[in-house]
């Protein structure tokens, strides 16, 4: 039943994706995130969207090569790696960028 319940949930997102983003903010807020920070969030997805769309259209591979220009842009802003980054903030599974200050 679980199963069936969340496969009906993900097929409203597709066919309204903006059921989606109220579950993303939902998700955010039950975590403690501001609706502020939540906000921000959500244009860095659409900003990150926009830069990987970029990289598709120039030939770069996603996997690897990804992970090597992420890796450079964070070394860049914050003067460690992807992951000295996730080291320092104790990070396991989570998403680095929830845990970028905003």
């Amino acid at each position: 039943m679980w199963i069936a319940k969340v496969a009906r949930e993900r097929i409203d997102e597709i066919e309204d994706p903006e059921i989606g983003i109220d579950r993303l903010m939902e998700t955010y807020l039950k975590k403690g995130y501001s609706k502020d920070w939540i906000n921000q969030r959500l244009k860095s997805i659409e900003v990150r969207k926009e830069l990987t769309d970029e990289w598709d259209e120039r030939g770069v591979k996603k996997g690897q090569e990804y992970a090597i220009l992420t890796d450079e842009i964070t070394k860049a802003w914050s003067g460690l790696t992807v992951k000295q980054y996730k080291k320092h903030k104790d990070l396991k599974k989570e998403n680095l960028r929830d845990n970028i200050p905003i």
